[in-house]
C-alpha cells in the first residue's frame, strides 16, 4: 500500500476539521466562557451569595449574634445567604404583616437581649462571564439595646478565583 492511498481520507478528515474551526463564531465562544467561569465555582459548600453574607455579618458592628430574614419580600435573603446567616447563629423569617412580626419580637425577646440583624439584600449583580458577585447588602436592629439602628450599607464582591468563591472587595456605602 502506498503513501497516497491515505490521501483520500485525510483530506476530507482535514477539511471537515477546517469547517468545524470555522463554524465557532464569537458568540458561541463568549457563552461558553460564561458558563466555564460559572460553573469553575460550583462547590455546594461555598457559593457566591453564602460567602457574600458571611463576609457581610463579619464586617457588621454592633456583632449580631441573631439573624432574620425579611420573609415573602424581594429584599429577602436567598437560601444560600440565610444559610450563611445560620451558621453564624439562631436565624428567623421576619414576617411581612403585624402579627407576625410581632411574634418574632416576643420570641427574641423571650430568649434574651442579643443584637439581632434583619439583613436586606438590596441588589445582586452578576459580571458578564458569570465570574464576579456583587451584593449589596444593609440591615437594621430588630429588639434589645440596639432597636432602630441601622446597620452599615456595604457593597461584598466576590468572585470565582481558583475554583472557589473568594472575597474580592467590601466597601461601606454612604447611608441616604
Amino acid at each position: 500500500m502506498s503513501a497516497l492511498s491515505h490521501v483520500p481520507r485525510i483530506v476530507p478528515l482535514g477539511l471537515a476539521l477546517l469547517v468545524l474551526a470555522a463554524c465557532g463564531g464569537a458568540p458561541a465562544d463568549k457563552a461558553a466562557a460564561k458558563n466555564a467561569s460559572a460553573s469553575a465555582c460550583t462547590r455546594p459548600d461555598t457559593t457566591a451569595m453564602y460567602l457574600a453574607y458571611r463576609e457581610y455579618i463579619k464586617a457588621t458592628v454592633p456583632t449580631p449574634q441573631r439573624f432574620l430574614s425579611a420573609a415573602g419580600t424581594d429584599s429577602a435573603a436567598p437560601e444560600d445567604g440565610f444559610r450563611a446567616m445560620q451558621d453564624k447563629g439562631p436565624s428567623y423569617f421576619y414576617g411581612g404583616d403585624s402579627v407576625a412580626q410581632r411574634k418574632i419580637r416576643e420570641t427574641l425577646e423571650s430568649v434574651g437581649p442579643y443584637a439581632s440583624l434583619l439583613i436586606v439584600q438590596r441588589a445582586v449583580t452578576t459580571s458578564a462571564a458569570g465570574d464576579t458577585v456583587s451584593v449589596r447588602l444593609g440591615g437594621h436592629y430588630i429588639g434589645g439595646q440596639h432597636e432602630g439602628e441601622s446597620a452599615t450599607s456595604r457593597l461584598v464582591v466576590v468572585a470565582c478565583r481558583d475554583s472557589s468563591w473568594r472575597l474580592a472587595g467590601i466597601t461601606d456605602e454612604t447611608q441616604k
